[in-house]
């Protein structure tokens, strides 16, 4: 593992901010298209959502036997910007979220020894959802596709260095929207879906020892997504919304990598993992 420092944490800090620039040029596309119809539909067509959320974090590594190598938990504050545009039966909906914070981390060294220090998390999440409701019910059938990065620094504790690890991947989900209440003042709706997970890469940051940064592939993996979401209409042109999230995932066992820094050689790879997140929102939606 490697030791964490501050010149490599802000050039990590700046690459990230980089990279998600980059991709936000998607979402302002999608956001200009979403304004070009509902100018051209002749009713309000567009809401922005503002939230404030809180993430219970747990990370979990295992070995081929199904053993736990470490383990990550903790809350995470966070929040969440997204636009939506309703036409007919179909939604558009495009949202950015980011989350960080520090959680506890228990887990072994190298050597088998239990160790236990914090990680610092951050969480981007770049999302697009399109949802269909048939004419003759109240429900809906969703697609998401979302790409995301996750940074973990492992902090240096009681001699130990600390590692930083970049996470990135896509995701596609699909699921069901079943309404408990719906008229025109509270709206009480179930989310299912199931998601599978593909396209994910981590990086290994071993720069201070001499190993450069190498590169392994995530296996793929499949996993659940649930909510319960109540919104509230205040007002003509604003609401409020309130909800709670069950996600989770598996990411398979990656590749093999033997790499060298002139003097050893070593062979990495990444274990099996679970991951789940409940998150708690709290939102303000204005209509335009």
């Amino acid at each position: 593992m490697l030791q964490s420092n501050e010149r490599g944490y802000n050039t990590r800090v700046f690459a990230s901010a980089l990279l998600i620039i980059m991709r936000l040029q998607t979402i302002t596309n999608c956001i200009m298209l979403a304004c070009i119809l509902a100018v051209s539909a002749n009713s309000h067509a567009l809401d922005l959502r503002v939230a404030a959320e809180l993430m219970y974090f747990d990370y979990e590594e295992t070995d081929i036997f199904g053993s736990t190598l470490n383990q990550e938990t903790g809350l995470i504050p966070g929040f969440t910007v997204a636009t939506s545009h309703p036409y007919r039966s179909i939604r558009n909906t495009v949202e950015f979220s980011l989350f960080g914070g520090a959680v506890d981390y228990d887990g072994r060294t190298q050597a088998g020894q239990p160790h236990q220090t914090t990680t610092e998390e951050t969480v981007y999440r770049i999302l697009y959802m399109l949802s269909w409701s048939p004419e003759s019910t109240e429900g809906a059938f969703y697609g998401k596709t979302y790409w995301q990065q996750w940074d973990r620094d492992i902090q240096p504790n009681n001699g130990v260095p600390g590692l930083f690890e970049r996470y990135q991947w896509w995701t596609a989900e699909a699921g069901v929207q079943v309404p408990f209440i719906k008229d025109e003042k509270q709206n009480l709706l179930l989310e299912l879906g199931m998601l599978t997970t593909f396209n994910g890469t981590i990086m290994v940051d071993l720069t201070d020892s001499g190993f450069g940064k190498p590169v392994l592939d995530l296996g793929n993996g499949i996993g659940f997504s649930g909510e319960l979401k109540y919104v509230h209409k205040q007002a003509k042109n604003s609401s409020f919304q309130f909800g709670v999230q069950l996600k989770g995932w598996e990411f398979g066992r990656s590749n093999s990598k033997t790499i060298s820094n002139g003097i050893t050689t070593i062979t990495i790879t990444e274990p099996d993992s679970t991951t789940v997140q409940t998150t708690l929102s709290a939102s303000y939606i204005h209509h335009f």
